[in-house]
Order: structure tokens, then C-alpha cells, then sequence
């Protein structure tokens, strides 16, 4: 590590602490005034205690993490400089000699609406970097949330996380489910997907069912240890923050008869405050329903962020398409809230894969190449869930959907916004149909979304290339703990759509 960027990091972080500490002591001032302003200001302490928080942990970890990530802590820790500063000089303005001008309490609350979206914003693009600290093998990281009366041990279950990350648990809970908790339940389609809500018997709260199936070829015992290791993790996450459902278990179906499992249903809780009648992503983009940019911005970016949280879990989810992807309505807010599904295909990121695959050209859109046809070439790595991820890009930022559902036919069709005639050459040479998509985003996404979101969908589409300059050495990814791949994901992909301003 360089020593000019540790004594950095400490100036860095101190002077977060400082503008912290700032603008805590300014909006206390405020107090007294109004209900409204109170319950703001109670917001931004908040905030302000979970960045406090977070950033005392970065500090005393430093030594333990690689220099590129480090480097994109700094990059981040000073955009939260810049906001700070800039949300307290606006709130200087207005007091004079610390006593409120109470006629300016539209502009406080004014100010205050937008210092809490500021830091709701930096959270966000903070936490991706925080979190993959979690996944760094170093003992400055278990001694920290071990220590006595560390308070980011009791926080976002990151203790309990950072054990459920390691080959050998010591968490002893099982995840699975006793099999008749399903027998009874009612259970609701969901459009486009194989996700389904459910509804056990007797109580009024709703899960969200994902199968994995248990494909004669695989290993059982591989499957099964892939199946507990994820549930186990995905036990801890933080759905709003995750962009991934928290599990609340897993139910073994075995058939009658049989004593090999045909099934693993994975079962998901859904965040209180939204709606039980999610839409997948698919459906969304098949409707007559034109989301605003906003949204769509918001939409992209909660998907990159998911694909992040997979990766920092230590698994690749082989299976990212707007199938797989479901919105809630948010009672609390106009919006919908969006999560990553679908996880029959998972794999530990480090484990082996049989290479085993089908010629579904409505599957194949969505995977690389190499990673297309019964027996791909490429064992699968996380830069297959990138390529994945920018065609899913590709479609939110057309807002068009590539697969067409006509009443009586069984398989999709190609829509028109693909381009591509249905027995197009595209569909027989994988490359060609790659270059088609780069095509569609270099000519539509400008107009539509801007030239830094077309860049970023064109890096996700490019990353396995050879010549692309931020994915394309594999070489550079080759650490013990995976991590350079997620800091690189995060400075190339997420750090550059939080970039883009609507």
C-alpha cells in the first residue's frame, strides 16, 4: 500500500467527520421550529449516523484492502466531501447569527428535502464498495466487527453477513422449510416469469417462490451445498439496499417415491410498504405503460446494484434477463422498487460449472457468445452476468421489449425492435447477434438516454473483448477473494450511471 494514500484516506475521512459533525450541529439549530422540519432533520442524523458508522470501519480496515480498492473508496469518500459542503453552505444562508429567520421555512424545508435525497443518493453509491469489504480474506476485517463495542457489528447484520461469506460457516441455523408449509398455500402467477407469489394458509402475508430444478446431470450434493450457501447469505441481505429479496427459507420438493430432490423452492419475503402483485420487467416493457426517465435511470441502476450484490455474496447468476426481474409498487412513493429474481442457475463464483446449456434463442439474447449452444465454451464468470445485464440495459433504455409474446404461439417471437428478420443469420452465428446490439445502442441510446448511458451498455456488451480497457484482462481479476472484478464493475458500471443526471 502506498503511504501517501493511507495519510490520504485519513484527511479524507476526517473531513467527511468535520462536515458531518457540521451539518448535524446546523440542522439541530433548526429544531423546535416546525413538526415537518424536526422530522427531517431526524432523517439526516440518521443518515449521518449510518455514514459516521461505516467510515470509522473503513478506517480501521484500511491497511487490509487492495490498492484498487482503496482508490475507488477515495474517488467515492470525496464526492461525499462535495455534498457536504455544498448542504451546509446552503443551510448557512439561512440563519443569521444563529438564530432561524422564520420566514424561511419553505426554503429549510426545501433544503432539507434535498440534503436527505443528497445523502440517500451517495448511500447508494457508497454501499456497493462498503459491502465488498465483507468479501476481503483479511483479519483487519474480522478483528473490527469483532471488537467490543464496535457499532458496525450491530448494523446491517454485517457480522453475521461477513460469517455467512466464509467456506466454513459457523452459523448452524438450516434454512429449509418443512414441505407442508407449500401444501395448502395459495399460490398466484406472476406475468413472464417462473417466480410465483404464495400465500401459506391461515395468514395474510405473501412470499415470492423461485424454483430451482434439480437437472439429472447435476450433482445433487454440489446443488444442494450451492442451494443452503446462497439461501444462507441471501438470509442477511438488506432488500432496499440489495436490490435482492431477503430468504426466508428453502423447501426440498421430492417426489413420491423418489429420494433425490426434483426441486428447491426458494422462498422470499416481501419488503413491508410494497405491494403482493409484483410485474416482472418483462411485463413492464411489453405494456403500452412509457415510465418516465427518471424511472428508468433509477430501474437501471437498481439492476446494475443487484448484479454487484450477487457477485459480493461469492456467486454468478447465470440467468439475468427482465424475466427475472420484478417490480413492486412502493405505497410510500410514486415509483415502483425492482429485484433480482430467478435464481435457477446459480453457481458459487469460485466453484465448477458443467458448461452445460440449451439453444433457446430466447435465453441465448441474453448470454455472451461463449456462453451460448448446448456445451458452451467459456466457464462462466462474472463478467457473463455484465453482458447479461447490458442487454437488459439496452431494452429499459429503449423501453422496447426484444421478445415478442402473440396469443397461441408457445415460444416468443423476435419483436421489431430487435430489427432482425426470424430466421435471420443472427440467430445461427451468436457474434452477429452481439454486433446487432451494440449497433441498436450506439445508434438509439444517445437520443433516448444520453451518450454516458449508451457508454456504459456498450462496456457491458463489450467486457469479454479483448480489446475493452476495463474488463478485458483477465489477468487483472486473478486476486484470492474476487474482488478486483467488483471494484473494477463498480467504477466502470455503477459509479458511471450514478454519474448521469436526469
Amino acid at each position: 500500500m502506498e503511504a501517501g494514500l493511507a495519510l490520504a484516506i485519513v484527511g479524507t475521512i476526517d473531513l467527511c467527520f468535520k462536515y458531518g459533525k457540521k451539518l448535524v450541529e446546523t440542522c439541530v439549530a433548526f429544531k423546535g421550529a416546525e413538526t415537518e422540519i424536526n422530522e427531517r432533520i431526524l432523517c439526516v442524523e440518521s443518515y449521518w449516523k449510518r455514514t459516521r458508522m461505516q467510515l470509522e470501519f473503513v478506517k480501521r480496515v484500511w491497511e487490509g484492502l487492495d490498492e484498487e480498492h482503496q482508490r475507488i473508496q477515495m474517488q467515492i469518500l470525496e464526492v461525499l466531501n462535495s455534498k457536504l459542503s455544498l448542504i451546509i453552505s446552503k443551510f448557512e444562508k439561512l440563519s443569521t447569527k444563529g438564530e432561524i429567520k422564520r420566514l424561511n421555512y419553505i426554503r429549510t424545508k426545501k433544503h432539507l428535502d434535498e440534503s436527505i435525497e443528497d445523502l440517500a443518493s451517495w448511500q447508494t453509491m457508497f454501499d456497493p464498495s462498503w459491502y465488498l469489504i465483507l468479501k476481503v480474506s483479511s483479519p483487519f476485517v474480522d478483528q473490527e466487527l469483532s471488537r467490543n463495542g464496535s457499532e458496525v457489528s450491530s448494523f446491517t447484520s454485517a457480522e453475521r453477513l461477513r460469517d455467512a461469506l466464509k467456506e466454513q460457516s459457523l452459523q448452524s441455523v438450516s434454512i429449509f422449510l418443512p414441505k407442508d408449509g407449500l401444501d395448502a398455500a395459495r399460490i398466484r402467477e406472476i406475468s413472464f416469469t417462473s417466480a410465483k407469489c404464495m400465500q401459506r394458509a391461515g395468514s395474510d402475508k405473501w412470499f415470492v417462490i423461485d424454483r430451482i430444478q434439480c437437472d439429472t446431470a447435476v450433482d445433487i450434493g454440489s446443488l444442494t451445498r450451492d442451494v443452503r450457501d446462497l439461501a444462507r447469505k441471501l438470509k442477511c441481505v438488506d432488500s432496499l439496499t440489495f436490490g435482492i429479496l431477503q430468504c426466508h427459507g428453502v423447501v426440498r420438493i421430492v417426489e413420491p417415491g423418489s429420494k433425490r430432490p426434483s426441486s428447491f423452492d426458494f422462498v422470499f419475503q416481501i419488503p413491508r410498504g410494497l405491494s403482493y402483485e409484483p410485474r416482472s420487467l418483462r411485463s413492464y416493457l411489453s405494456s403500452n405503460v412509457n415510465l418516465t426517465l427518471t424511472i428508468r435511470f433509477e430501474l437501471a441502476k437498481q439492476m446494475a446494484k443487484s448484479i454487484a450484490y450477487v457477485h459480493t455474496l461469492g456467486f454468478v447468476h447465470k440467468n439475468v434477463c427482465p424475466e427475472t426481474v420484478l417490480g413492486f409498487h412502493n405505497s410510500e412513493s410514486e415509483s415502483d422498487l425492482f429485484f433480482l429474481v430467478g435464481f435457477e442457475s446459480i453457481r458459487m463464483a469460485d466453484g465448477q460449472t458443467l458448461r452445460l446449456g440449451d439453444s433457446t434463442w430466447a435465453k441465448n439474447l441474453y448470454r455472451h457468445p461463449h456462453r451460448q449452444g448446448l456445451h458452451p465454451e467459456d466457464t462462466y464468470i462474472m463478467q457473463h452476468d455484465i453482458y447479461s445485464l447490458g442487454v437488459c440495459l439496452l431494452e429499459v433504455g429503449l423501453w422496447k421489449s426484444f421478445l415478442l409474446y402473440e396469443a397461441g404461439t408457445i415460444a416468443p417471437l423476435p419483436s421489431p425492435a430487435l430489427g432482425i428478420a426470424s430466421d435471420g443469420p443472427e440467430f445461427e452465428q451468436p457474434a452477429l447477434m452481439k454486433e446487432r446490439l451494440i449497433a441498436l445502442a450506439k445508434r438509439h441510446l444517445p437520443k433516448q438516454m444520453g451518450e454516458r448511458y449508451k457508454k456504459v451498455v456498450v462496456n457491458c456488451l463489450t467486457c469479454l473483448d479483448d480489446d475493452n480497457a476495463d474488463f478485458g484482462d483477465q489477468s487483472e481479476f486473478e486476486d484470492l477473494d474476487g474482488v478486483l472484478v467488483g471494484v473494477k464493475y463498480i467504477e466502470k458500471i455503477l459509479l458511471k450511471l450514478d454519474e448521469i443526471l436526469v
